[in-house]
This record gives C-alpha cells, structure tokens and sequence, in this order.
C-alpha cells in the first residue's frame, strides 16, 4: 500500500471535516476513535486517547497524533511537551515521513507564539526543513505540503509558498487547501481572479468554512464591491473573527475613507495577535499618507522587529525616513540593506540621495557620488542585460535615477534642469494619489518648491489627498511668505552689508530658490567697496548667475544683471593679470 498516511488525512479532516482512514485492522477501531476526537477539535480529549495508545505503537502515528493534539491546544506547555513527544518518537521511528511532517507542523505552531523574531525565524527554519524532508520522502503527506507553504508566507516568501500550497490541492481539493492557496495567490495579486476563482470553490464545498469568506471579502474589495465586501466580512460570527478578521476589516473602512473606524480595526488586530506585522505595516502606511511621519517610521519599526530580514520593508521605511528629513534614520536603513545584498540599485540609489540631502544642508559636495552612481547605472545596465528582475522594476529605478538626478541639479543650482526632470516624472504619476504626495514632499524637501507646488496641485484634485495636498501647498505659501519678509528685511538693511547678508541667507533657508535674494547678493557683492577683492567679485558672479538661472524670463532684473556680470567678470580677469 502506497504510503499515504493518517496525518495527511488528519490535517484536512480537523480542517474541513473530511475524513478517511486506512490502517491495519488491529489498530484501526482504537485510532479511529482518537482520530474522530481530533477531527471534532476535541484536543483535550483526543490527547488522551493518543496517550493510550502509545505504548502500543507500532508504527509511530501515535505519537505524531500525540504532537498534533498537543499543539492544536496551543498553550505553551503543551507545544513544548509536543516537542518532547516527537523527541521519544524520533529515536524510535526516525524514517517515518509522518513524524518529520509532525515535527514540521508543531515547529510552525511554536513559531507563532515567540515573541522573539530570532527564535521565531528558528522555529520557521526548523519547520521548512522538517517538511522538506517529510515531503522528499513522501510527498503526499497533505499536513508538510500546508505546513511547508505556510512556513514561507510567515517567513515573507510568498512566491516560495505557491508550489506546495499547489500540491496540497493536488493531493486533496479541499476548503482549506483552496482557501490557503487562494491567500497566497491575493498576497501576491490582489486582483488574481485565479485565486477569485478558488476562494468560490471552496465556499460552494463549504459554505460554513470562515476563513474562505474572509478571502472572499478580500475579492470584492478589489473589484470595487464595498458594500458586498463589507457585508461578507460581517456575516461572519464572531467567534470567527481573527486577527486576519480586524486587519481586513480595517482595509475595508480605509477604503471607504474612514480612517479613524481602520486605525482601531488595525490596532485591535494588533492586540489579538501582536506577532503579525501586517497591521504595523498598515498603521505605518495610513500614518505616513496623513503626513504623521514620526507616527508611521514608528509602526514600521514595529514591523520591521518581527521581520528584521524583510529588504522590502526596511526600504519602505527608509524611502519615508528620506521624504520625513530623517537623514540619519534612512542613511542607516540603506546601509543596513547594502550590508545583506551590495549590489542593491534601490539601495545605492537611496543612499547617494541621502548624501546630497546632507550636501545640500552642509554645503559639502560629496566626492564618492558618482563613483555611487556609475556602480548604480552598471548595475542597472547589466541586469537588463542578463534579463534579470530588479527588485521594484528597472523602470521604477530609472526613475530614481532621474530624481537623483534632479537633486544633483538643485546641488549645483541648476534650477530649471532640475525642475524639468522633476516635472517627467510627477506628470508621469498624475494619477497616483500616494506617489504625488511622495513626490511633493520630496520636491519640497529638496527645497523646489516651484516642483511641489506642481505635485500638491495635481495632487488636491484627487478627492482622497485633497487635504493632504492643501496642507503641502499651505506650506510651500508660508516658506515663500518668510523668503519674502526675509528679503525685505535685507533690502532694508544694505547699509549695514553684515545684516543684509544674513537676511538674505535667511530667505534661502525658506525657499532656495527665491529670485529676489539672490539678486539682493548679486547687489551687495557687486556694489562699491573700499576694496576691490576677486574673492568678493567672484561670489557677484556666482550670485548672479544662480539668479538667472533662478529667475523667470520675465523679470525685470535679468537684463541689468546680465550687464553687470560681464562687466564684474572684466574686473576679475584685470585682477587675474596684475
């Protein structure tokens, strides 16, 4: 008889409420009963039956029993007394696939109830292998093929968990296999009418099976039915609603833009189940779109405790640090990320623009940037090459690229460079609430404001963001109101040049590219003085040409100023010669 053993039975049967047994008859009355125990999640019960019978075991199924109704208990005495359990069995029954898969599935229940990530990883790890080899040995035992794909979804490999969650439905179509495979599936694609498909499948086998409705909520969400969606998720009892359930739900009222009903759904799924790193991510995500930036780089800190190995993730939280001005926060994220993969183009890219954003603070130009960018650009080109997928897109990098780009420009003061490459790339996301609202902030920031304002507008014609934009534009109003006072100040003190100037580097505090105090600089450095000093001629050069560069076609400054450069630089070049 080909070996497709109770356990793989037992799994779908304590699930879905199918079952089927076949064992020798000198056992099989004495196991079927404790097997009817598990199957009715009467754990406590069926613990005791399995005890029974392990003295008598011949094969070692009592005992991966034993484990599987201890761990169903899911105290944690009795997880660790399934781990005893499997010990004994082991040195008894090493080759028995059933016992790898036990052990595989208990590892997998423990790695849920440590709050230590490192220890949970461990446990994961432990369960992934157990199964392997339980699978390798059979692969048709149902409970390593779930536990396996399981395995992956908690350890952030969704891609690694469709090939067995698949295989589990090969050996046995049923609720819980199709539910399973179909989460994966909407993890992945949250569109997937595949996964729609199966998620349906399951509820006609079942109409009572929780979790499938769960998933079924999550369908009509996508495809635009709130109502129905909601309605689904409600229908559910609530001795049903997990941590999943108050995750979904929260996902729901922030759809229908009602954000404080999500954050107390969210922080609820929190509170039943605080090992999940979802609705940290969720929280970080919603904090982060109402501009609480301090809020959201502390949910996904949260997140990232229970994930530490999730790249994804921790460049998630260090692109917000950057758009938050948490140099230091996102400089030490991108290292942390370069240090695991070197080759990283986000990563690189990420950090060259935290480089500048200091440069531009500090005034230092730093020397490696484009030793950074030319490393970023061959990685780029060489993977396209090769046909290999950069994590978020080649396209999506080039874009980076291009902003980066754009900030190289604003560091150098080549405004309107900047502002066009700026101006591509929010054109080319004038559709897309959240990454206009990145955008803004970033342009903001980087101290182009003419570039925010150009995000923020399309920005406040999206009814979700609206407020959000205003808020950025209101900004923008008040930094352009102090570059302006500013400057008013300077001009009212030329007399006094150490004053002015200060007032004048005040306004470009406010806005770095306010026309009217470059040209108060131009003025006070190419005014009579005492003494003539190239030093001094030389910055009126520099002030000058930034004002050109800063000011639009129209002003009426421009012609004088483009006159008196040509004649500033004749003195410098007189001076050059003496």
């Amino acid at each position: 008889m080909k070996q497709k053993t109770w356990l793989a039975f037992v799994a779908v049967a304590a699930l879905c409420g199918q079952f089927s047994l076949c064992r020798q008859a000198a056992m099989a009355l004495t196991l079927h009963d404790a097997d009817t125990l598990l199957i009715n999640n009467k754990y406590k019960e069926a613990e005791d039956a399995y005890r029974q019978l392990v003295e008598s075991d011949a094969s070692g199924d009592a005992y991966a029993g034993l484990a599987v109704s201890l761990a169903k208990q899911s105290w944690p005495a009795k997880i660790l007394e399934a781990e005893k359990v499997l010990r004994q069995a082991k040195g008894k029954y090493e080759e028995n696939p059933n016992i790898l898969a036990a052990a595989g599935y208990v590892s997998y229940i423990h790695s849920k109830n440590v709050a230590s990530p490192a220890k949970r990883d461990l446990y994961l790890e432990a369960a992934e292998t157990l199964c392997k080899r339980a699978v390798k040995a059979n692969p048709s035992i149902l409970i390593a093929q779930q536990t396996l794909g399981l395995a992956k979804i908690a350890s952030d490999d969704v891609d690694g968990a469709i090939d067995p969650l698949r295989a589990a439905c090969g050996i046995a179509e049923t609720p819980v296999t199709l539910t399973l495979l179909g989460k994966a599936l909407l993890i992945l694609n949250p569109k997937d009418q595949e996964a729609s498909d199966m998620i349906n499948k399951a509820i006609q086998l079942n109409t009572n099976y929780h979790p499938a409705k769960l998933q079924r909520a999550i369908c009509l969400s996508q495809q635009g039915k709130q109502e129905e969606a909601f309605m689904e998720l409600h229908n559910i009892p609530q001795q049903y609603r997990t941590h999943d359930w108050y995750q979904v739900e929260g996902d729901l009222f922030r759809k229908q833009g009602d954000g404080p009903a999500a954050l107390a759904s969210w922080r609820e799924a929190i509170r039943v189940e605080p090992h999940d790193p979802i609705p940290y991510k969720r929280l970080g995500e919603y904090y982060a779109m109402r501009g609480d930036g301090e809020l959201a780089i502390a949910e996904l800190h949260n997140a990232l405790e229970i994930l530490p190995n999730d790249m994804v993730l921790r460049t998630q939280l260090a692109e917000l640090a950057l758009r938050q001005d948490k140099l230091d926060v996102a400089e030490t994220e991108y290292r942390t990320i370069l240090a695991a993969t070197p080759d990283d183009p986000q990563a690189l890219l990420g950090l060259s623009r935290v480089y500048f954003r200091k440069a531009r603070k500090e005034g230092q130009y730093p020397p490696g940037y484009q030793q950074l960018m030319d490393q970023l650009q061959n990685i780029v080109t060489e993977q396209n090459v090769q046909g290999k997928v950069i994590k978020g897109g080649a396209k999506n990098v080039q874009e980076s690229i291009q902003l980066s780009e754009a900030e190289k420009a604003l560091a150098q003061s080549r405004f309107k460079e900047a502002r066009d490459k700026f101006s591509q790339v929010i054109t080319g996301h004038k559709e897309d609430p959240y990454d206009l609202l990145t955008l803004g902030e970033q342009a903001f920031n980087d101290g182009d404001l003419r570039s925010a304002e150009q995000a923020y507008t399309l920005a406040k014609e999206i009814p979700e963001i609206a407020p959000r934009a205003e808020q950025g534009l209101s900004k923008i109003i008040s930094q352009r109101a102090e570059a302006q006072r500013q400057t008013g100040l300077g001009d009212a003190t030329r007399g006094i040049p150490e004053v002015a100037l200060d007032h004048y580097k005040q306004a470009l505090i406010a806005d770095p590219q306010c026309q009217e105090a470059y040209f108060g600089l131009f003025s006070l450095y190419s005014g009579k003085s005492k003494k003539v000093d190239r030093d001094r001629l030389q910055q009126a050069v520099n002030y000058g040409q930034t004002f050109l560069e800063a000011s639009d076609d129209s002003n009426p400054h421009r012609k004088e100023v483009e006159s008196a450069i040509g004649r500033v630089q004749t003195q410098i070049d007189k001076l050059k010669k003496k």
